[in-house]
C-alpha cells in the first residue's frame, strides 16, 4: 500500500501538476535548485527533495518485502493510514489548483511572480507543503518501519527549513510588507489562532 500512495503522489502531486503547468502557461513550474545563493539554501533544497526520493524507493522496497515492518499493525492503523495519504494528496493538488499559473516548485531568486492570499491561502501560507506532511504521516503509518519514520522526520524539518530559510525570504524581498502582513495573519501550515 505505501507504494500505491507514493505512486499516486508522484503522478498528482508532482508529474500531473508540471504537465498542468506547462499546458496553463507553457513552462513545467520546476526551478532548479542551482539557482540558489547558498551552500545552506543547496543542501536544504537537496534534502527536501531527495527525501521524496528516497522515500519512493523504500515504498519499493516495501512493496517487494525487502524492508519489512517492525511493528504489527491493525486493520484500523492501515485505513488511519491510508486515510492520511488521500487527504494530503487531495489537499495538496487543491492548493495547487488554487495557486494557478504562480505555482512553482523551488525557487528562481531572479523570477517575479504575484502573491497568493485567496482561497486555502487566506487561511495558510503553505498548505501545499500541509498536504505533503500529512501524506507523509499516513505512510510512516502504512509501513511502520524506523527507515520512513527518519526519511519522515528529515523531510518534515527541511520542508521547515525551506520555507523559513528560502521561500520566506525571497517572498519578503519580492512583496515587502505586503507579505510581511500576510505572514502575520496566517499560520505557515496550519491556520493560526487568534487570541480572545
Amino acid at each position: 500500500m505505501p507504494l500505491l500512495m507514493m505512486v499516486l503522489f508522484l503522478l498528482i502531486i508532482i508529474i500531473g501538476r508540471v504537465a498542468l503547468q506547462f499546458i496553463l502557461v507553457g513552462d513545467s513550474g520546476v526551478r532548479s535548485g542551482t539557482r540558489l545563493r547558498t551552500k545552506k539554501e543547496m543542501l536544504i533544497s537537496f534534502l527536501m527533495f531527495g527525501v521524496v526520493g528516497v522515500q519512493a524507493l523504500l515504498a519499493w522496497l516495501y512493496a517487494t518485502s525487502r524492508l519489512k515492518p517492525q511493528l504489527e499493525l491493525g486493520a484500523l492503523s492501515v485505513g488511519i493510514g491510508l486515510a492520511l495519504c488521500v487527504i494530503g494528496i487531495a489537499f495538496s493538488s487543491y492548493a495547487q489548483y488554487k495557486m494557478g499559473k504562480e505555482w512553482r516548485i523551488g525557487v528562481d531568486p531572479d523570477e517575479r511572480t504575484e502573491l497568493v492570499t485567496t482561497g486555502i491561502y487566506k487561511l495558510i501560507r503553505n498548505p501545499i507543503y500541509t498536504g505533503c506532511i500529512v501524506h507523509g504521516t499516513g505512510l510512516i503509518i502504512l509501513a511502520p518501519h524506523l527507515l520512513f519514520l527518519v526519511t519522515g522526520i528529515i523531510g518534515y524539518f527541511a520542508v521547515r527549513a525551506y520555507v523559513k530559510d528560502i521561500e520566506e525570504p525571497y517572498l519578503i524581498e519580492l512583496h515587502g510588507d505586503e507579505f510581511r502582513q500576510y505572514m502575520s495573519q496566517t499560520g505557515s501550515f496550519f491556520p493560526r489562532l487568534k487570541n480572545g
